[in-house]
């Protein structure tokens, strides 16, 4: 069975199960693949042995379990609504907890991330909600990671922590001031204990709305950017540093037969790509 139900950016194929005749309406317990509508598709398609799906009293009713048909791992508990009379309905997409590592990796379950992070170490979890009718359809969300580990295109990032607040879930868009603390950045020279505010801006860029990390006996600070991620580009960023301790910094470059005292402020374009990181 192959399936549509309103304007539900989201098409169900291959249910299969028992259908039964009950008070009122019909019911479906079985199994089917949910898969976008887009095209290409926002993300792969996800399979669940456990539908309950019930048409009475005039609404569409249903639950379920859906999982990375791959590994069997549980993404989302789903629960649906809509009215038949209306045209109107949710679902809502429960996310205990999903767990990246050598299993499992974000873009096995969607196509946006890829090239954008990789190596993907720990859990996320949260709540979203896709809502239509008439209209048309709308999508909101809050995910938050704890202690994530992955590989991003100016180098390695550890201990990231974050909530997002979706504003457009199935575009992955946000509202302004996200806030990342993120324990470790390996950008040539480390940086740590960072908080970063950002929001994500639709077609894959992200707004780098300012940083800031205790740095060398000063601060750095990192300036305003967008981020574009939707295609192969370099990735400028500016960095400001405040205070930085001479002494300290020959100290932790680890350079010898050298010594130096003071305090430097100064400002440090940088420019990442394919190749790496390079102060221009």
């Amino acid at each position: 069975v192959r399936a549509i139900i309103g304007r539900v950016p989201l098409a169900i194929r291959e249910a299969a199960g028992k259908w039964q005749m009950q008070e009122g309406g019909v019911a479906f317990n079985g199994g089917l693949l949910l898969s976008g509508r887009g095209d290409p598709p926002i993300f792969y398609p996800l399979r669940s042995d456990n539908v309950d799906f019930v048409i009475a009293d005039n609404r569409i009713t249903a639950t379920g379990a859906l999982k990375h048909p791959a590994t069997g791992t549980k993404v989302t508990d789903v629960n649906m609504r809509h009215e038949l009379s209306s045209g109107e309905g949710e679902a809502i997409l429960d996310v205990p907890g999903i767990r990246f590592g050598a299993n499992l990796q974000p873009e096995e379950l969607t196509r946006l991330t890829q090239g954008v992070i990789a190596l993907v170490n720990g859990g996320l979890s949260g709540q979203g909600r896709i809502a239509w009718g008439p209209e048309g359809a709308t999508s909101t969300g809050t995910f938050s990671t704890e202690n994530m580990d992955l590989a991003a295109p100016f180098g390695p990032v550890t201990g990231l922590t974050t909530t997002i607040n979706f504003t457009d879930l199935l575009g992955l868009v946000s509202a302004p001031g996200q806030v990342a603390q993120v324990d470790r950045i390996q950008a040539g020279v480390d940086v740590l204990d960072g908080l970063i505010r950002y929001q994500l801006l639709p077609d894959l860029r992200v707004r780098v709305e300012s940083g800031r990390w205790p740095f060398m006996g000063g601060e750095l600070f990192l300036e305003e950017t967008v981020l574009d991620f939707s295609r192969e580009s370099a990735k400028r960023l500016v960095f400001r540093v405040v205070g930085l301790d001479a002494a300290t910094f020959v100290q932790e470059m680890e350079f010898s037969n050298i010594a130096a005292t003071g305090t430097f402020d100064g400002v440090v374009p940088m420019v990442f790509d394919q190749s790496g990181g390079s102060i221009v």
